[in-house]
């Protein structure tokens, strides 16, 4: 158990810190440059690990159009969730799209599966949680962030229940790369058309940050879950909007307003309760 603690407590550092970074790179050069360089920073960052998942996995002709559906629909996240931060406060655009968990609840619900009733207590509360945080005084700019941020979440909350039936076909490290894979080949175009793919070279240093912080808050999630009770892992792991928060309060001098502040405690309250029920 507190190997899990530790690499969980890992994941949300890793992933919640470099929000910052997302923000000022998005800013600086744009949605579309920022997603092709992490994307390929965390391709070939996390490549080595390839080396301990136990050889090539068999490509069957289902296996590549999940992974191929897997890739575009986290592309689509991607995309939306770093308009998100582009233009929304990272302390209120962070622990929004960290309700991707509850998502996925309403989805798998939808479809059928049985959930704990905690689960189902706890949607509203996270319902409300957002509504009061997008409610800012940032402007159209700071809303038009938060209405984003739910979208991105939205989505990411869909990708959420791809993550299993892609790692039944090739394997759960095979799984994450080739997904991120499909992604990078579906941007690469994209910015190349938009002749922005290298632009994120004018704010690398960021642009690294975000994009190495990501795929190894990944990995770190996926080793405490394999080490001990996946929902530890994942009470754990989505505290990374608590240290968005804080990230964005202490190097971007955000100041949420009162009812933000209610909405963001709301939203960190439910995901946590969700995530512990081992269904986020």
């Amino acid at each position: 158990m507190g190997i899990t603690v530790l690499l969980g407590l890992a994941s949300a550092v890793v992933w919640g810190l470099p929000d910052v970074a997302l923000a000022r790179a998005t800013r600086a050069v744009g949605v579309v440059p920022v997603v092709v360089g992490s994307l390929l920073i965390g391709l070939l960052v996390t490549s080595p690990v390839l080396l301990f998942a136990g050889g090539l996995p068999t490509i069957t002709l289902r296996a590549a159009a999940m992974l191929i559906g897997a890739g575009a629909l986290t592309l689509l996240a991607y995309l939306i969730a770093f308009t998100a931060f582009q233009r929304g406060k990272v302390s209120v655009v962070a622990p929004i799209i960290a309700c991707e968990g509850a998502v996925a609840a309403v989805i798998a619900i939808l479809l059928g599966e049985q959930l704990d009733q905690r689960v189902l207590m706890l949607l509203p509360v996270a319902i409300i949680g957002v509504v009061l945080a997008a409610m800012g005084g940032g402007g159209a700019s700071g809303a038009n962030g938060a209405v984003r941020a739910a979208i991105a979440a939205l989505i990411w909350g869909g990708v959420l229940l791809t993550a299993a039936p892609v790692a039944d076909e090739v394997g759960v490290i095979w799984g994450f790369w080739l997904v991120r894979l499909a992604a990078f080949a579906c941007a690469l175009p994209i910015g190349l058309a938009l002749r922005t793919a290298t632009k994120g070279r004018r704010d690398w240093r960021n642009v690294v940050i975000w994009g190495v912080g990501d795929s190894v808050a990944y990995l770190l999630y996926v080793a405490a879950a394999d080490r001990g009770p996946v929902a530890v892992a994942g009470v754990l792991a989505a505290q990374f909007a608590t240290v968005g928060v804080i990230a964005g309060m202490v190097f971007l001098k955000e100041r949420p307003l009162p009812r933000q502040w209610v909405g963001i405690v709301l939203v960190l309250l439910a995901v946590t309760g969700i995530a512990a029920t081992g269904a986020g």
